[in-house]
């Protein structure tokens, strides 16, 4: 690349640019002197042209001299990595045995077949078997959690299990009794034992109450 420069009013150029260089180094062109080469819009001083400055060297870096007396530091010593941590294993089994999640199944079963048995607790045929499954399996369920509280859980659900499975059953074996009682017996022997239920001074009411709508169907 050619350049054009002027030093005391004269033009000179072109000359490539490791010649205005070396001009520069020299001191023949100064650092106030304009240069142009093509691609400019104006002529520039030389120092503010970047192409034109020179290289400047590295800075040399001397090592200190050794000190004497001075120990060395010693190396740096990285510990070895450490085992990574087994899983847990309960006392008595075998080192590396992995526990197993907590299991709560037969807490959910008791809570589940309890609140169907009382739901359900007019049909006593249903009701009563599970009300009973429900008992059984609540306290297992609580024998296992207090047993070995981590492998089993749901002491929660277990204990509600319990409370519907107890009110189903009672609630199937009054129905059943109900059932027992009408077993056999004509709407009118039904009627009449549902009365008798009553106090006395309503019984009168309910029989005549009950006529009425005897007659009230019979009549075309």
């Amino acid at each position: 690349m050619n350049w054009y420069y002027a030093t005391n009013g004269t033009q000179k150029g072109p000359v490539p640019t490791e010649d205005l260089k070396s001009r520069i180094a020299m001191g023949e062109v100064s650092a106030t002197d304009l240069a142009w080469r093509e691609g400019m819009a104006d002529w520039m001083p030389v120092g503010s042209i970047a192409e034109l400055k020179p290289a400047e060297p590295e800075p040399r870096v001397e090592a200190a001299p050794p000190v004497s007396g001075i120990p060395s530091a010693p190396a740096s010593h990285v510990p070895a990595a450490s085992p990574a941590p087994q899983p847990y294993s309960p006392p008595g089994a075998p080192a590396g045995t992995v526990l197993a999640p907590p299991s709560q199944g037969l807490a959910i079963a008791s809570m589940i077949c309890g609140i169907i048995a009382l739901i359900f607790c007019c049909g006593w045929v249903i009701a009563l078997p599970l009300a009973i499954v429900a008992i059984v399996l609540g306290h297992i369920a609580i024998s296992k959690v207090n047993a070995n509280p981590q492998r089993y859980t749901g002491k929660g659900l277990a204990r509600t299990g319990l409370i519907t499975g107890y009110l189903g059953l009672v609630g199937a074996i009054v129905m059943a009794v109900v059932a027992m009682q009408f077993q056999g017996l004509s709407e009118a022997e039904v009627q009449e034992k549902i009365v008798n239920w009553f106090p006395k001074d309503m019984q009168q009411q309910m029989r005549e109450q009950i006529e009425k709508e005897q007659q009230k169907r019979q009549a075309p």
